[in-house]
């Protein structure tokens, strides 16, 4: 089945979300293709993964979807591989930059973002999340909005309600690392301290 065909129709995917809303859970939709995205719209699904707009004749982004997006409250990820550079590579520099550029677009007219990668597939390892992250850098985002991203944004994202934020009441889940990750998301790389549950892990 080529990666722009949905399969699922919006009728479907009304039924997947309704049983999830009554079992408590959320709905990630992994959709690349224009028409999967509009029928996942629709549904409204918790999350889109990819989110690249693709036909069978290219991209095609619309943008009264994108607004129902934002409207819907609907948070779209990239899953942005550590290797993202090497698609311009790969597949050619315009292809690559109309994909980015639709996730730009989207940033712009107000949908939320937030992180996560395809790890496990080709090329998306899985110790290299910074490298990820700086794919945001390449859509407009700064350090400080990133590092939102990655931590009280993706948690809300995902209903986790007792992490992404250092408040009273939440799980100790510290990263600690030397430098200042607000100016330059490199200091990420040089890790001291990871504390999962109050727990140290070295």
């Amino acid at each position: 089945m080529p990666i722009w065909s949905a399969q699922f129709t919006a009728e479907e995917l009304h039924v997947v979300v309704a049983e999830a809303a009554h079992a408590g859970l959320p709905v990630a939709a992994h959709a690349h293709g224009t028409e999967g995205i509009r029928s996942a719209v629709e549904a409204g699904v918790t999350t889109i993964e990819h989110c690249t707009w693709i036909d069978q004749d290219g991209f095609r982004l619309i943008e009264d979807v994108v607004d129902e997006i934002a409207a819907k409250g609907i948070h779209v990820c990239p899953a942005a591989s550590p290797d993202w550079r090497g698609f311009a590579q790969r597949f050619g520099a315009e292809r690559a930059e109309t994909m980015f550029g639709g996730l730009r677009s989207m940033r712009e007219r107000g949908v939320s973002l937030i992180t996560g990668t395809d790890a496990g597939v080709s090329r998306a390892v899985f110790d290299d999340f910074v490298s990820s992250l700086e794919f945001f850098v390449h859509l407009g985002c700064t350090p400080p909005e990133i590092v939102d991203l990655a931590t009280q944004r993706t948690a809300e994202a995902l209903g986790l309600t007792d992490t992404g934020t250092l408040i009273p009441g939440h799980r100790a889940d510290l990263l600690v690392v030397r430098g200042d990750p607000l100016r330059d998301l490199q200091a990420l790389r040089a890790v001291r301290l990871v504390m999962a549950a109050g727990r140290v892990h070295r």
